[in-house]
């Protein structure tokens, strides 16, 4: 029978999970529109009070917008699977709110509300009912809920005697002697099937290390093959020209970076692929190939933004499920 999940563990789970869809949107529809009139303006607004120059905070506050996207995609994965008991994603949740709690705090007063929200999830995770039921899910009960010792590695001296109904010792079948069954066939042992959190990561990790090879390939042929052509584009098209100077780059300097973003993307793509292949082939180091690889396809997704959106979403899944102790006892069978 499984043990009831503590209304403390749900709330944190729930709270963690709602913000996290929340920021997703909002920074997803924040970086999609960041070359409007509108958004730049929003930001210049905010920014000149602060006295700092528009035009030089602007790219990095671009990369801190993809930053806490991701992030907020992290909080939103974590919540789901910490629900489930998974201990990795609790630290995580924790974490990515703690720092959350902190950040808005320094935004002053309109961030007070967010911050509490932050600290609440991390102090309900880590509760006193939280706590024992994270342990218990994870097989490490406390003697605090009523467990006794096992007194199976007691020596021999120590360990009760069994009784049989008449009061008297009960007859002890005789020890093993192997030389008695030389000889006879041993039974073979059945490989242990593979669980579902691998398949499921494999799923994931082949499927999108296969479309991000596709996508990033014939989009970096059309930027090798069609080079000037692209740049043409940009330099003609009105709104396109003017998100280029709102970044202060060139056309060419624009298409010079997708060659390189696409070209590493094409790279990482086809690595996953042979990490996918390794690790479903069983072996320990497998495991560790597919999590670098999903660490290097977040990273270059975060750089695709908003198009790598589903790609850091499916690395993130990729690892939270190779964490799961199940799959980690599969990888180390061999």
């Amino acid at each position: 029978m499984s043990t009831p999940r503590p209304r403390s563990v749900t709330l944190a789970c729930v709270y963690g999970g709602l913000g996290g869809v929340l920021a997703t949107v909002a920074l997803y529809e924040t970086l999609a529109n960041w070359g409007s009139i509108e958004v730049q303006e929003a930001l210049r607004s905010g920014l000149e009070p602060l006295g700092a120059d528009p035009s030089a905070v602007l790219p990095t506050l671009r990369w801190i917008v993809m930053g806490l996207l991701v992030c907020s995609i992290a909080a939103t994965v974590f919540s789901f699977y910490a629900a489930r008991g998974h201990q990795q994603s609790r630290i995580g949740l924790s974490v990515i709110a703690g720092l959350g709690a902190v950040t808005f705090l320094a935004t002053g007063a309109a961030g007070i509300l967010p911050a509490v929200l932050g600290s609440l999830i991390v102090y309900l995770l880590w509760s006193a009912p939280a706590r024992q039921w994270f342990a218990v899910v994870n097989g490490r009960t406390p003697l605090s809920l009523g467990t006794e010792p096992s007194v199976s590695g007691a020596p021999a001296e120590f360990r009760p005697t069994p009784q049989s109904s008449a009061g008297q010792p009960a007859v002890q079948p005789p020890p093993y002697d192997p030389a008695q069954h030389a000889g006879l066939p041993q039974q073979p042992v059945a490989p242990a099937g593979r669980p579902r959190p691998v398949g499921l990561a494999l799923i994931i990790a082949g499927l999108g290390s296969l479309f991000g090879a596709l996508g990033s390939g014939l989009v970096l042929l059309a930027l090798v093959a069609m080079r000037d052509q692209v740049i043409a584009q940009y330099d003609d098209n009105d709104l396109l020209r003017g998100q280029l100077d709102s970044a202060g780059i060139s056309a060419e300097q624009m298409v010079t970076i997708g060659t390189w973003l696409f070209g590493s993307w094409l790279v990482v793509s086809v690595l996953g692929l042979v990490a996918t292949a390794w690790a479903a082939s069983g072996g320990p180091m497998g495991w560790w190939a597919l999590i670098v690889v999903s660490v290097l396809t977040a990273g270059i997704a975060a750089l695709g933004l908003p198009v790598g959106l589903l790609w850091i979403l499916g690395a993130i899944v990729v690892i939270v499920q190779l964490s799961r102790p199940e799959a980690k006892e599969w990888f180390r069978r061999a």
